[in-house]
């Protein structure tokens, strides 16, 4: 293979730049605001040189910054041989990667704002081996065709190329290399594709309207130094007998703006979300203003959640978490919205097309009710105490703190209603409920550890935990069957050996 060397786009300069320049700016003004704004470009004022020298540091540090961002591209360098993708890189140490492609697990795709004017792409590069939760590589802009090249190597390498003489002439100028896979585009379904409607029940019903609202006032709580309150006071106090009704019209305007933020900020993150299979590969494609495509091999996923919180669970709608091992193709990010909302139904049915290895409807083993206690007391423990002292100090106002102890209890009852859990002889389901219902599914070849535990008040009810181990971007994450009885979670415990042979009910 030739080595033709490629640079990434110069947009790349402007990228690493921005990126580079955001950790400077919260300190420099700490620093300079801080002083009180003395600040001033008269020459006769006092803090005329000191205005001089700070805009010299700051365009001195500016300057900077973006010299050493056009040196690391211009030092990035990327080429095919010998079938991998090699990389050289380095602003003072040239550092070099070769990855083969067969190694290769994933290409995910991301178009922002910078690069859909030049029609680039930024991939991630992932691999099977552990990066700490980020990509093996980062190609941060680089054009389409040259995206395809690099997936055209990638299945090259894990479809090899197969030999068709053109005649019976042993000849080697007679062989015809033939890439089986290229003659014919590889096949590929769309699973699910997001409404509108479904866009706009999404924005309704997630907590981002609770941290808009929440930046509105923190916002406006800003303004104090500005706003003559005392004068609004004076004027309006002839109208105090209205204070609860001019403040009940203010939240709702306030609720009113957050939720027209949250729908506009969930429509960009979100427009034209659709999940796609091609092969043993799902793609997950969303965003309006920066467009993403992650890629995730069917083989790296460990568990499928379906959480219900309680609201959408009152119209039947679900969302689907798919939790997969290594790297997720976002920053601290270990698990993978599959579907954001779907009805619960319509959720099984996707489900079932992409694992039908597994069952999805399957009649649950619930909580015994010897543990509801357990299950309504396990708040209270904690809660007591923080209720107690809020109404001493605060009293009397702090006795309304009293009513969170009901409806814990009410809360212990409602997960103790929601638990239970079933498995077969490959699969373990566990449904259990925190605020929201969640239904975690996996199966045994996918569980990393279990363990059983049996706490005091526990051992008094002949009760058991079992806690399921699967492997989750590049930790783990932990599903548990809470307070079931000891003979049923042993069943669980020892269900899980590799080399036991059990029947469905768990008998050996």
């Amino acid at each position: 293979m030739s080595r033709e060397v490629n640079h990434l786009h110069p947009i790349t300069v402007v990228l690493s730049f921005l990126s580079s320049l955001k950790n400077f700016v919260i300190p420099m003004a700490v620093i300079f605001l801080g002083k009180g704004f003395r600040f001033s470009l008269n020459p006769n004022s006092e803090h005329f040189i000191e205005t001089l020298i700070s805009l010299g540091v700051i365009i001195l540090v500016i300057c900077v910054i973006f010299i050493l961002a056009f040196i690391k591209w211009k030092r990035f360098v990327y080429w095919f041989e010998d079938g991998e993708l090699r990389i050289e890189h380095g602003l003072f140490v040239k550092k070099k990667r070769y990855i083969p492609f067969e190694r290769i697990q994933s290409l995910n795709y991301k178009e922002g704002i910078l690069h859909r004017p030049f029609k680039l792409v930024k991939v991630s590069i992932e691999t099977a081996a552990e990066s700490g939760g980020e990509a093996e590589a980062d190609l941060k802009a680089i054009t389409h065709e040259q995206a395809t090249m690099i997936e055209l190597e990638m299945k090259k390498a894990k479809y090899p190329l197969k030999q068709v003489a053109t005649h019976d002439s042993e000849d080697d100028s007679n062989v015809v290399n033939h890439y089986d896979q290229k003659e014919q585009p590889i096949p590929s379904a769309i699973i699910h594709r997001m409404s509108k409607k479904d866009l706009l029940i999404l924005a309704t019903t997630s907590s981002g309207i609770g941290v808009v609202f929440s930046g509105l006032a923190a916002i406006l709580s800003q303004f104090n130094d500005w706003i003559p309150y005392e004068q609004l006071y004076g004027e309006f106090q002839a109208f105090i007998k209205f204070g609860a009704l001019l403040i009940t019209i203010v939240t709702i305007v306030v609720l009113i703006i957050s939720w027209l933020i949250s729908v506009a900020i969930t429509f960009l993150n979100n427009f034209g979300f659709s999940v796609e299979k091609e092969e043993d590969k799902l793609f997950i494609s969303k965003g309006l203003l920066e467009k993403r495509r992650m890629t995730i091999p069917m083989k790296r996923i460990q568990g499928v959640r379906i959480v219900e919180n309680p609201f959408r669970q009152l119209f039947g709608y679900a969302t689907i978490v798919i939790e997969s091992a290594g790297s997720s193709g976002e920053k601290d990010e270990q698990k993978i919205v599959m579907v954001p909302l779907v009805k619960k139904q319509q959720a099984l049915t996707i489900l079932k097309k992409l694992f039908p290895e597994e069952q999805w409807e399957f009649p649950l083993q619930r909580a015994p009710k010897k543990a509801l206690l357990r299950y309504m007391v396990k708040h209270v423990y904690w809660l007591a105490p923080v209720t107690v002292a809020v109404s001493y100090f605060t009293y009397p106002y702090g006795l309304w703190s009293l009513l969170l102890l009901p409806l814990a209890l009410l809360l212990g009852f409602w997960q103790h209603q929601s638990a239970g859990y079933a498995k077969n002889k490959h699969q373990l389901t566990i449904v259990y409920r925190g605020i929201s219902k969640t239904t975690f599914v996996t199966l045994k070849k996918r569980i990393q550890a279990i363990s059983l535990s049996q706490s005091y008040f526990e051992k008094r009810k002949n009760i058991a935990t079992v806690s399921i181990h699967i492997m989750s971007g590049t930790s783990g994450s932990i599903a548990k069957i809470k307070h079931f009885d000891l003979m049923n979670m042993e069943q669980v415990f020892w269900w899980c050996e590799p080399n036991s042979i059990q029947n469905v009910d768990g008998k050996k």
